[in-house]
């Protein structure tokens, strides 16, 4: 082939010159008889140099087709130019096929020759191409590209000078090789390498987070930091009747988005995104383009605002019940591989796994807490009550024997302030899980109704209260009392948060029974499945961040500062719940105010009957008794000599005795109608054997115990009425009358 060119190049220009000369010379000759015949020898030789032309050019053009068969064989997208016209000398199928049958070059600049290029790149891809063709040398460029078929793909392309110099003419071959799937593997090991990176940094936050909000924080941030996912964000099934997702902890710069989501799995519309279906279903969940995903639409434009171009949703389990979500976010199209999705499925396991270990462990300490707290104020109770007791009693016949309004108004003062010590000390034993009273079958609605004008005075006149109270009646297991202090304990935290202005919502529900009843995932065991009381007392502040919340039921914490909270209400919620085999919750959001939850077992066969029907909730006062003798047995005298002259005003007749030998001594000299006796005497004495020999020696005897710590005696069984220290006279007096007009039977203690 090298021989045929070299001969191509050199035979007609020799042939040519030596015509040239020859005619030149017969010019010059008068004979031209040999001029003729030598002119005719130059013909002929120009001819055989012409024919020789054709052979090479035919040869040349087999060589040719030989190399564009092999070039098509090989599958390569080849071409070949002319410089600097452009135009295309030489193409492989390949490059019809890829660029199709009307493209000429990607090599000139001219726009309607980049066409084919992805608009986001074509203004580079000029750039390079004006900068390689100035430089003469083999240059690269690789970009993106709208194939003949429609379809996008990555193209790697080479370009290679041939005879091309500065000034002249020559060709530039083009080689362009598809590199769409190597783009693809090599993101995917990236996104992969990601993956497990966030994988075993999520495994470490685990080890070292010490509470679900410090877990999910380190999760989230360890998912976005050098060069991770766009966006990420942990949310938890609401247990209300929407089933909302809170957002409890997100990273990166998209708060706002985040923070606005509404996304309700069992909502027809707002149900369709990935993170709700992954809680609704139980499984993970994947958009690879927000933009074509029809179920996107009602999110589609905020999320394409925030330049989020695909969404992975994965559930977090317990029981294989999801409780909650991981969503993450990528602003590369067509993200989250299988491999990928793999290995985040294993890493919301872990997640998951490591918040119920969190929790398991959040809650021994508490429990261990309460234990402390328990033991601690169940010993001081008794004694700290009988001081308060004997504050409250002398203050209370202080105020009622003087005419001065001044002076009655300074015992009211010492009253109130004895009272406020009785509900700290009855808050130390509601958090230790012993609240005061037993419970009695009660209907909420009922009791939230009866409490409706306390809470209005209590909020003031700036608080919009609102009322939504379940269609038929709710019957529980419940100490009215203590549901009255938890409510109004509820009401008046949502006052202090929003201030003078605000609505405050309290909202009663059933949620029936029914195995998988959504929402349910993190409460106790023994309150998945059954039908629940639910009390909601929501409203408009500030809300909580997610570590104050998780922190709002614990002991002595208070956002209020020293002078406004002692930190012990929501603790004495809880116990309060937890004293009737319930629990109570916190939903909280920084820009939708608190909801807390009381949550309590529905007393089964009861549920759902017309108000009209509803069980007796509390007796009233009986009327005012005739005269009795009363035997007062209480080893503080300070209390003891109030209580004899509280009563001895009332007009009965009452005297005291300190220990149980001076009572019984009593006794057996002296009729009484009514022993009120403490449980625990001085030295250590029983009360409850007292009143047992009481009721033995004299049948007709009627009998009230009073105790500092009722709670700790209240599931004992005594059998007798039981006052909780300190009283009112207003609270003795009725239950003198109460014991008086009940049966003698009711009054004996239980074998």
């Amino acid at each position: 082939m090298a021989e045929w060119r070299k001969n191509a190049q050199v035979w007609p220009p020799a042939a040519a010159a030596f015509a040239a000369v020859l005619a030149g010379f017969e010019l010059q000759t008068p004979n031209s008889g040999p001029t003729l015949a030598l002119a005719g020898i130059l013909l002929a030789v120009l001819a055989l140099a012409v024919l020789h032309l054709l052979a090479v050019r035919a040869t040349l053009l087999a060589q040719l087709d030989v190399a564009r068969i092999a070039a098509n064989s090989i599958d390569q997208n080849i071409w070949i130019e002319a410089y600097p016209s452009g135009e295309l000398a030489f193409a492989t199928a390949t490059y019809e096929r890829v660029w199709g049958p009307d493209a000429q070059t990607l090599f000139q600049a001219a726009e309607a020759r980049l066409e084919a290029v992805h608009p986001d790149d074509r203004k580079r891809v000029r750039q390079e191409i004006r900068a390689g063709q100035a430089g003469l040398e083999t240059f690269i460029s690789e970009f993106r590209m709208i194939t003949a078929s429609g379809e996008e793909r990555v193209m790697r392309v080479k370009f290679f000078p041939h005879s091309v110099k500065a000034g002249s003419s020559g060709y530039w071959i083009g080689f362009a090789a598809d590199v769409t799937e190597d783009h693809r593997n090599t993101a995917s090991i990236i996104r992969n390498r990601r993956a497990l990176r966030a994988l075993a940094q999520v495994n470490a936050a685990i080890s070292r987070a010490q509470s679900r909000s410090e877990l999910h924080q380190l999760v989230c941030q360890s998912l976005t930091e050098d060069d991770g996912y766009a966006a990420a964000w942990i949310g938890l099934r609401e247990f209300q009747p929407e089933g909302r997702i809170r957002v409890t902890a997100h990273a990166n710069s998209h708060a706002d988005y985040i923070n606005a989501l509404d996304i309700r799995p069992d909502d027809p519309v707002l149900g369709t995104a990935p993170t709700a279906k992954a809680v609704r279903d139980g499984k993970v969940f994947v958009s690879h383009s927000v933009a074509e995903d029809p179920e996107l639409a009602p999110w589609r434009d905020a999320a394409l605002d925030q330049g989020f171009e695909a969404i992975a949703a994965f559930p977090l389990l317990r029981d294989s019940r999801a409780f909650g979500s991981l969503t993450l976010y990528s602003k590369e199209p067509g993200a989250f591989s299988n491999d990928e999705i793999k290995i985040l499925e294993e890493l919301s396991v872990s997640l998951a796994q490591g918040l119920v270990m969190i929790e398991a462990k959040t809650e021994l300490l508490r429990s261990r807490k309460m234990e402390l707290i328990g033991q601690v104020s169940g010993e001081l109770s008794h004694d700290f009550n009988n001081i308060l007791g004997i504050i409250a009693t002398h203050a209370e016949i202080g105020g009622r024997e003087t005419d001065s309004e001044t002076v009655r108004d300074r015992f009211a003062l010492i009253t109130q302030a004895a009272l406020r010590g009785v509900d700290i000390t009855r808050s130390l034993l509601g958090i230790a899980r012993h609240p005061r009273g037993i419970p009695e079958v009660a209907d909420i609605n009922s009791l939230t109704t009866r409490l409706l004008a306390l809470i209005r005075a209590a909020v003031g006149p700036g608080i919009d209260l609102q009322v939504r109270l379940w269609q038929g009646a709710l019957s529980v297991d419940v100490d009215p009392a203590g549901f009255n202090n938890a409510l109004v304990n509820l009401a008046i935290n949502a006052r202090d948060a929003m201030g003078d202005h605000g609505v405050l919502t309290i909202h009663t529900w059933l949620s029936p029974a029914g195995e998988g009843c959504p929402g349910r995932e993190d409460l106790p065991v023994q309150l998945q499945d059954g039908p629940l009381v639910i009390v909601e007392v929501a409203d408009t502040g500030a809300g909580m961040s997610e570590d104050v919340r998780e922190r709002a039921f614990e002991p002595f914490f208070s956002t209020k500062g020293p002078a406004r909270g002692t930190g012990l209400g929501l603790a004495a919620v809880l116990g309060f719940a937890a004293h009737h085999g319930g629990t109570a919750r916190v939903l909280s959001s920084n820009t939708q105010g608190t909801v807390v939850q009381i949550l309590l077992p529905a007393r089964i066969g009861a549920i759902g009957q017309p108000h009209g029907a509803e069980p007796k909730i509390a007796a009233l006062p009986a009327p005012r008794p005739e005269k009795l003798r009363v035997l007062i047995v209480d080893n503080e005298p300070d209390l003891l000599s109030g209580m004899v002259e509280t009563l001895n005003l009332a007009g009965h007749s009452a005297i005291g005795c300190a220990a149980s030998h001076e009572a019984l001594e009593a006794l057996s000299t002296q009729k009484f109608d009514v022993l009120i006796c403490d449980l625990l005497l001085g030295n250590g004495e029983d009360g409850t054997a007292l009143a047992r020999q009481a009721a033995a020696a004299d049948p007709g005897l009627r009998i009230i115990l009073m105790s500092g710590n009722a709670a700790r005696n209240a599931e004992a069984g005594l059998g007798w009425p039981l006052l909780e220290k300190p009283f009112s006279v207003d609270t003795l007096v009725s239950q003198l009358a109460a014991v008086q007009t009940a049966p003698k039977r009711s009054l004996r203690p239980a074998v």
